[in-house]
């Protein structure tokens, strides 16, 4: 069995190159809790929330709305990252 909640899990946005954080749901959103499941090989997991398009720093200070481009999303469970996917904002 593995926690899967709020304290484990996080979706990061960064530049195309990986290279800068710009956001994290971490930042501004509640991490309390612990989700205890398990999941199996291939599982789907999902959960939602909302995203404004801006960039964000730990305690949910400074915000800057991002510009059109190319950018990463790396989704993190448990210490675990996946691959990250390239979306991009018009």
């Amino acid at each position: 069995m593995e926690d899967i909640g709020r304290s484990v899990r996080e979706l990061v946005v960064t530049t195309a190159d990986g290279a800068t954080r710009l956001w994290s749901s971490n930042d501004c959103f509640a991490t309390e809790g612990t989700e205890v499941r398990v999941l199996r090989p291939g599982e789907v997991f999902e959960y939602g929330l909302e995203w404004l398009g801006g960039t964000s720093e730990p305690g949910c200070a400074k915000h800057t709305r991002l510009g059109p481009g190319d950018y990463l999303l790396t989704a993190r469970v448990a210490g675990k990252s996946s691959d990250p996917v390239v979306f991009r904002m018009t």
